[in-house]
Parts: C-alpha cells; sequence; structure tokens
C-alpha cells in the first residue's frame, strides 16, 4: 500500500513580504435560480492551497464571467432561453487555481416580449366656467404614444416574475368657486408608469386670494385648461410633465374690450394625447377645445385615447356656439347655460368637460385610464381580459390587477402605491398618503419629500422647498405603516409635512414672504425667500432637510423677490445674485435610481433632483428660474402671470407672483426600496 501525502504551505516569508500560496481548485455544485439572463453558481472552496482574494464563474457556451468573494457567484449577461454549464476557479496575487470541473446544466429562462399601452386617468374639470380636465399621460409601442416623442420600445419581462399592474382613476370635478378639478390616478406596467391628467382651472369675477392658484390648469400627463378670463386675468394652462406623455393645456388671455361678442369669457381646453388644448382667446362666451387623443391599435382595432377635456362657455355676452365638443379620444364636452359637463370617457383616460356659469355649477370627472399587453402566439401569462388578434395574445386591463407569467415565482413582498420593478429592487411610489405593508420582514431605502410652500402676495419670495430625507437599510416587519405625502403650500402657506411610519418626519416648505402684507418668509424644511419691497428677511431651513431663502431686495424699483431654499443650496438673493433664482435640490446615487424606476422627479445633466426652491418674484424684468427639482419659476416684471407652480410629487416651491397671481408649492412624496 502506498500513502501519499500533501504537504501545503500558505505562504512563505521572503524579507518582509509573504508570499501567498497558488489557490487550489474549488469543488463545482449545482446552478440554480435561472433568470433570462443569470444563473447562480454554488460552489465549494478548496480545503487545501492558498486563499483566494475572489472567485470567477465561466459560462459555456459564450465564456461569459463574473465574480464574488464567496458562493454563490450570480453569473449575469447570459442569453435568454440557452443551456449552460460553469465552471470556477479561485484567484489571487500569487496566481490562479485549475478551473473546477464543469457543472450540470441549466437553461435562462426565454424572456417574453411584450408590446404596451399604458394611459393614466383623466383630470377633472372645474366649475364655473371652468377649463377642460387635461388627457392622462399615454405611453405606447403600437401605432402611436403621448406627446412628440417616439414609439417606445416593447419590454423584454423576466417570466419568473409578477407583475402589478395600476389603472388610474379619473380625476374628480370641481363644484363652482369652492374645488378645483383633481389630477387623475398615475396607470402603470413593470418600470412604466404614465401619469394622471391634470386638472383644471376655475372661472372667477373676484378672485379668491386664499385659493392660490385657482384659475391655472394644473401640471400632468397633459395639463389642465385655465378658467375662465372673466375676471381680466390670464390664466395658464397646466404643462405636460413629463415630457412625452401628452401635451400642455390651453390658457385663457383677457379680451374684453370691443364688442362683448368679441370677449374671451370661456375656458380654455385640456391637453391631449397629440395636440395642445386650445387657448381661449375670444369668441364671447364659448368654451375652448380640447387637445385631441392618439390612436392605437394594439387591441387589433385601432382605438383612440387621451383626449382633452373642452372649456366650459356661457350665452351671457353674444356667443350662441352652446357647449364645446372634447377633444377625440373621450375628451369631455364643457358646458354651457343649464347644460352640464360631461366627463371624460370610461377607460380612454380623456379629461373631464368644463363647467357652464354660475358659483355653483359642476365640472365634469375625468375618465379612467387602462393597460393593455400584447404578445406574440398563444397565451404565457394570466391576468385582465385575455384576447387574440393578428397572431397576438392580448391582455386587457380596465381595473388594477396582476400580469402573471406561467410559473412566475418572484413577488412584491409589500403592498400600497404604484409598484415597479427593475429586476434587482422593488419600488413602491407614493404620490398621495396611503399604507405600506410588507408580506414579510424586509430591509429597505427610504426616500421622504414634503410638499413645497406657496408664495404670498405682490413683489413675493419664491416658496422653499420641501424637507428631504433619505433613510438607509430600514428593518420592516410585516405590519402596517402609516404613509403621509405633504402637499404643497397654497397662498401664504407653508407645504404639508411627510413621514413615513415613525421616522422622523419632513417638514413642508417655507412660503415666500410678500410685500404689502405683515406676513413674513415661512421658515420650514427650506425656506421661503424675502420678498422685494417689504419683508425682505428669508425664512431658514431645517437642518439636514433644506437651507434657507434668499433676502429680497428693496433698495429700489424694480423690487426683486429672493429665491426659495433648496434641498440642495440655499435660495438666491433677489436682484444682484442670478435675480432670486430659488435653491437646487438634492441628488444623489440612490436618488437617481428610485427616480429613473418610478419615472419622478427632474432629470438634468444624467442626475435627477427633488426639493427645489421657487423662484423670486423678478425684478430685472426676466422670469426667475425655479431651482432643479420642481422649484416653480417667478414672476418678471413684464407678466405677472408668468409664474408657476412647484411641480407635484416633487416638493418644489411655488414661484413667486404678486397679488393677482400667486402660486402653490408642489406636493411631496415618498419612495420606498427592497431588494428582490
Amino acid at each position: 500500500m502506498t500513502i501519499t501525502s500533501k504537504v501545503t504551505t500558505k505562504s512563505i516569508n521572503s524579507g518582509t513580504t509573504p508570499i501567498s500560496d497558488v489557490p487550489d481548485a474549488p469543488t463545482i455544485g449545482s446552478p440554480s435560480n435561472a433568470t433570462d439572463s443569470t444563473i447562480d453558481v454554488a460552489f465549494t472552496p478548496a480545503v487545501t492551497g492558498g486563499t483566494p482574494s475572489l472567485y470567477r464563474a465561466v459560462s459555456n457556451p459564450g465564456s461569459v464571467q463574473s465574480t464574488g468573494a464567496a458562493s454563490p457567484i450570480t453569473v449575469t449577461g447570459l442569453s435568454s432561453g440557452t443551456s449552460y454549464t460553469f465552471t470556477v476557479r479561485g484567484e489571487n496575487s500569487t496566481g490562479n487555481s485549475a478551473y473546477s470541473q464543469s457543472s450540470t446544466s441549466l437553461s435562462t429562462t426565454s424572456a417574453l416580449i411584450v408590446d404596451y399601452l399604458v394611459v393614466a386617468g383623466g383630470g377633472g374639470g372645474s366649475g364655473s366656467l371652468g377649463g377642460g380636465g387635461g388627457a392622462g399621460g399615454m405611453r405606447s409601442t403600437v401605432t402611436g404614444t403621448g406627446g412628440s416623442g417616439s414609439l417606445e420600445s416593447a419590454l423584454s419581462l423576466d417570466k419568473t416574475f409578477v407583475y402589478n399592474i395600476v389603472v388610474g382613476a379619473g380625476g374628480s370635478a370641481g363644484t363652482g368657486q369652492s374645488t378645483k378639478g383633481t389630477n387623475g390616478g398615475d396607470s402603470n406596467f413593470s418600470t412604466i408608469i404614465s401619469i394622471g391628467g391634470g386638472g383644471s382651472g376655475w372661472g372667477n369675477a373676484t378672485p379668491p386670494t386664499a385659493n392660490a392658484g385657482y384659475g391655472l390648469g394644473n401640471s400632468g400627463g397633459s395639463g389642465g385648461g385655465g378658467g375662465s378670463a372673466i375676471d381680466n386675468k390670464n390664466y395658464a394652462g397646466g404643462s405636460a410633465y413629463p415630457a412625452n406623455q401628452g401635451y400642455a393645456g390651453g390658457s385663457t388671455i383677457p379680451q374684453q374690450s370691443g364688442a362683448q361678442s368679441t370677449w374671451s369669457l370661456g375656458g380654455a381646453g385640456g391637453g391631449g394625447a397629440s395636440a395642445v388644448g386650445t387657448d381661449c382667446t375670444g369668441g364671447g362666451g364659448a368654451g375652448a377645445a380640447g387637445g385631441s387623443g392618439r390612436a392605437s391599435s394594439i387591441s387589433g382595432s385601432s382605438v383612440t385615447y387621451a383626449g382633452g377635456g373642452s372649456g366650459g362657455g356661457l350665452s351671457d355676452y353674444g356667443s350662441s356656439a352652446g357647449p364645446t365638443a372634447g377633444g377625440s379620444g373621450g375628451g369631455g364636452t364643457g358646458g354651457w347655460n343649464g347644460i352640464n359637463p360631461t366627463a371624460g370617457g370610461t377607460n380612454l383616460g380623456g379629461g373631464g368637460g368644463g363647467g357652464g356659469p354660475g358659483g355653483s355649477s359642476p365640472g365634469g370627472n375625468g375618465g379612467s385610464g387602462i393597460v393593455i399587453l400584447r404578445y406574440a402566439g398563444s397565451q404565457a401569462a394570466n391576468g385582465g381580459t385575455i384576447t387574440s388578434s393578428g397572431g397576438y395574445t392580448i391582455h386587457t386591463f380596465t381595473s388594477s390587477g396582476t400580469f402573471t407569467p406561467t410559473n412566475a415565482t418572484k413577488s412584491s413582498k409589500a403592498t400600497g402605491g404604484i409598484i415597479v420593478t427593475d429586476g434587482t429592487y422593488w419600488y413602491h411610489k407614493f404620490s398621495s398618503s396611503g399604507t405600506f405593508t410588507p408580506t414579510q420582514s424586509i430591509t429597505a431605502d427610504i426616500l421622504v419629500v414634503a410638499g413645497g410652500g406657496g408664495c404670498n402676495q405682490d413683489s413675493s419670495g419664491g416658496g422653499g422647498a420641501g424637507g428631504l430625507l433619505t433613510f438607509t437599510s430600514q428593518s420592516l416587519t410585516a405590519q402596517a405603516y402609516t404613509i403621509t405625502v405633504g402637499s404643497g403650500g397654497s397662498y401664504a402657506a407653508n407645504g404639508g409635512n411627510s413621514q413615513f411610519g415613525s421616522l422622523t418626519a419632513c417638514i413642508g416648505g417655507g412660503y415666500g414672504s410678500g410685500s404689502t402684507t405683515s406676513y413674513s418668509a415661512g421658515n420650514g424644511g427650506s425656506g421661503g425667500g424675502g420678498s422685494g419691497g417689504g419683508t425682505t428677511t428669508p425664512g431658514t431651513g431645517t437642518s439636514g432637510q433644506g437651507n434657507n431663502g434668499g433676502a429680497g431686495y428693496s433698495s429700489g424699483f424694480p423690487y426683486g423677490g429672493g429665491g426659495g431654499g433648496g434641498a440642495g443650496a440655499a435660495g438666491n438673493a433677489g436682484r444682484g445674485i442670478s435675480d432670486g433664482a430659488g435653491g437646487i435640490g438634492a441628488t444623489s446615487s440612490l436618488i437617481n435610481a428610485m427616480a429613473s424606476a418610478t419615472s419622478t422627479g427632474q432629470l438634468s445633466g444624467g442626475n435627477y433632483y427633488f426639493a427645489g426652491g421657487g423662484g423670486g418674484n423678478g425684478g430685472t424684468g426676466a422670469v426667475t428660474n425655479g431651482g432643479l427639482g420642481g422649484g416653480g419659476n417667478g414672476a418678471s416684471t413684464s407678466s405677472q402671470s408668468s409664474a408657476t407652480n412647484g411641480t407635484a410629487s416633487t416638493g418644489g416651491g411655488a414661484g413667486g407672483g404678486n397679488s393677482s397671481y400667486p402660486r402653490n408649492g408642489g406636493s411631496g412624496i415618498i419612495i420606498v426600496r427592497y431588494a428582490v
């Protein structure tokens, strides 16, 4: 009998430098957890030889390589529907071991290539000669998509995941001169989120300063139309935000001279998926038309979606036009004397029609959205109403649900909000208050942004951004966590606080100061800007959440309001230092990942920002920029109506206006992510 022994020297000390031994080959294990592009490769380290600093797994075919410090190694970048074997070796600074024996074979899953149409809920129309609601945002890979962008690309879905579907509800109608129409609900599938249409503004002969921005259309997938210029003021339509889901709402432009039959007294049209809402510039009391929708044939036949609602009108000033029809694709018809407006089309994402005359006249509700998915071949998933046409299987969702490929095993580990996945993390987006409920213990990262501050009157400073905090590696258990999302501040009001469960609350942004009132600038998450010509002292921010506002300028006309503070920088002083620009918002690698996955934040230069300060009322004649992160622009001295609201779901501060054109801060947001 022959006995063989092996003596392994782990290291040799040569002078002062230890020399490590070359590693021995590890023992291969069984590959597992295949997706359409990854496989986990298990192995057992050798008990002899030098200690590896890393291990390298190599695929056959393709020689695709990934490294790791321990077993298993996840090999990424594999081709879908392909059978692979793997070998593993150890490596250190002295050298590399031999490769292990080959593993058993395992195939990646075949990706499911899915076309989609995702339409959000349309915005509600406002009463009392209100504008039309904006259509819900429209994103599509077939025939046509919303806005001026190109058709999007089909998704390659990992068939091991269950995908959440949300169909956005239509926005609620406003009633008379008490409430505005609200934005429609977002719709989503996988990483595709379409934004709800903007609610419209209402008309009023006596502006209520306590309702800042009452006549303005809200921003959304398509913007809401401005309310009637019956008070002889310009009311801008809401912008389409984000880009390439729809178009802006129309504006009302004062024209009350000459024959009454030429006065502009109706509401403007809401934006649609393929056209801006029509401005109301004349025609007596006629309401302006909503923007047209866009057709898609994803369902097997051509259907037009996402039409803007038309503005309300009246016959009192020489117009006999009657109600104005909404934009094609479910846009609601505007109201008229004695005739109520119509709602946006159900499951078309149409904006609601604006109401007719009268202090209690209603607007029309926005229409609900829709999600339609299709893939080539026979049925390979469950969910929605399933049909077939032209060689495709089609899943139509008229209400929320799940899209579940056959044999899918991975689903979200919590409920609440809009849920998306990028394959590595699940993300839950809350643009309004709700509940986040894990179904098991998880470790989560959380972004919390409070509502931005409003502005005051006359040479107002910009509103301060809502406070912003990130919480990383939070241990959460299977219980309900209360989500509070702060609203944007209105006239002379701070934004609302936002909070996740019992974590530190983010403080709403402070409001901008005005020159003809006793109001000082508000303190908050970030401070409001000081006014030009009045209380020039800015508000202070909350340490760790935001920054101070900028001082106003009152040493000579034209006066300039200071910018609201942002989460990333203080607001600029009025007239002389960037003309009172709002402070920049915050960005980070975590914020970038969350915003990219959930289609939120403001993108600039490859980074996403939240919580930008509002620009102060311009003292130099030019519009004053809001800070990156949704800060509203301050008005110019030549156009006091050019101030804008802070952007919804960013916590941006309001742009500084004057007594006739106060603006609102943007609402906050909470985003939660955890590993798949």
